[in-house]
């Protein structure tokens, strides 16, 4: 008998701390005694959105899953991969990531495995978020993972990616909008750094997420630095154009 595991936890909409928003401009911070990646999974942590039911696929064997009242199909096969979540049935051939997961935006057609569901609620909003991986990997494609957001309303489906950076999949409540940080890799082989840059995107009356920008058009980003070169005295570097500064 193929075993996975629910876990149900309480669905929160506040935040751990309550925190004024506001525009800054692009901030370099080199000296801290908390490390950045500290400081990034308080922040983040605080706007989190739990999830009402998480579905962990243990054994990469799951097809037919039961979220609450909805059911998700995985139909995998050495032509395509598809997925059908209550009546809608789709296939992940020619979807793109909606970020640039490392040098550009990327196929999910990539992933024939999901590893975990979530069933999230947002303001009257239910979403649907499944982490796929390529099983089994080899070399770098096992640093990869997509992410599938599916707006249950509108039926709209929203792809990202993420590489050598975590695996976590997560909502968050930014201005009281329903808001997901993409992840991207870049690493600098000239002068030996790794850039791990978070944009942040909200999500339209549609389903749609779409990058969220500054009075001046730029998109909200924070870009995480650190140096392969262990001589060098800035050991990492955080820079932000965010809705508030991350201390």
């Amino acid at each position: 008998m193929i075993r996975f595991l629910i876990l149900m936890t309480v669905f929160l909409t506040t935040s751990c701390h309550n925190k004024t928003e506001k525009s800054i401009q692009l901030i370099s911070n080199e000296t801290s005694n908390t490390s950045i990646n500290d400081q990034l999974d308080t922040y983040f942590c605080d706007y989190e959105i739990k999830p009402l039911i998480i579905v962990n696929n243990t054994e990469s064997k799951q097809t037919l899953i039961n979220l609450g009242k909805h059911k998700i199909e995985w139909l995998d096969t050495t032509e395509e991969t598809k997925i059908k979540i209550d009546d809608d049935l789709f296939i992940l051939k020619d979807k793109l990531t909606l970020n640039t997961v490392w040098e550009h935006k990327d196929s999910v057609d990539f992933a024939n495995n999901w590893d975990e569901i979530k069933l999230f609620a947002y303001n009257r909003r239910e979403l649907i978020g499944i982490r796929m991986s390529y099983n089994p990997c080899v070399g770098s494609g096992c640093s990869v993972d997509y992410f599938l957001i599916y707006d249950l309303k509108s039926k709209t489906k929203n792809f990202f990616g993420q590489f050598r950076i975590d695996r976590k999949m997560a909502l968050y409540h930014f201005d009281n909008e329903l808001s997901y940080v993409s992840k991207t890799y870049r690493e600098s082989a000239n002068d030996s750094k790794v850039e791990y840059i978070y944009e942040l995107f909200s999500i339209d009356e549609k389903g749609q997420f779409n990058k969220k920008k500054n009075s001046n058009g730029l998109t909200y980003q924070i870009k995480h630095i650190t140096f392969l070169d262990d001589d060098t005295i800035r050991k990492e570097i955080l820079e932000q154009n965010w809705i508030q500064e991350i201390k």
